[in-house]
């Protein structure tokens, strides 16, 4: 029988993470669990395996996989909010009456540009090229449609 806790919750998600850093960096083995130990959680060599084999499984075979279940999200989050600031720049331009104001809301607008196409430049978007079968989709919404109790019209 094992003497050690289970991790639950959010003592597992910070052990997670800071096994993830200690990946990133490539320290060994005994420097991670010594990190662990300094910010209070406590586990042995069998645990941190376990959790070790629960990052690669969760990760994926790819570095592509990786990255875009690491990264892609994040990254993602990152150009809506460019986006934003690009739209509220544009909304200061037309609010703003003097000409000094208007200039200083383009230029702020050219600096989110430049970093928004930059971004765009660096990070990989992966769009789906496949052929949409339509005789099948339009089988899927009549299959959708017969379960359905509600009438719709037919195309």
């Amino acid at each position: 029988m094992s003497k050690e806790s289970y991790l639950k919750g959010d003592e597992k998600l910070k052990a997670v993470s800071i096994i993830k850093t200690g990946l990133g960096v490539r320290l060994k083995p005994a420097e991670i669990l010594e990190r662990l130990h300094k910010a209070g959680i406590d586990i042995g060599e069998r645990t941190y395996r376990r959790l070790k084999l629960e990052i690669y499984q969760s990760a994926g075979s790819t570095i592509a996989e990786i990255y875009q279940k690491q990264v892609g999200g994040t990254a993602f989050d990152e150009l809506l909010s460019l986006e934003e600031m690009e739209r509220r720049c544009w909304e200061l331009y037309y609010s703003v009456k003097t000409p000094h104001e208007k200039f200083k809301a383009i230029s702020q607008l050219r600096m989110i540009s430049q970093d928004k196409m930059k971004f765009l430049k660096h990070f990989n978007i992966v769009q789906k090229r496949e052929k949409l079968d339509y005789t099948q989709l339009r089988d899927d919404l009549r299959e959708f449609h017969e379960e359905d109790d509600s009438t719709t019209p037919e195309s």
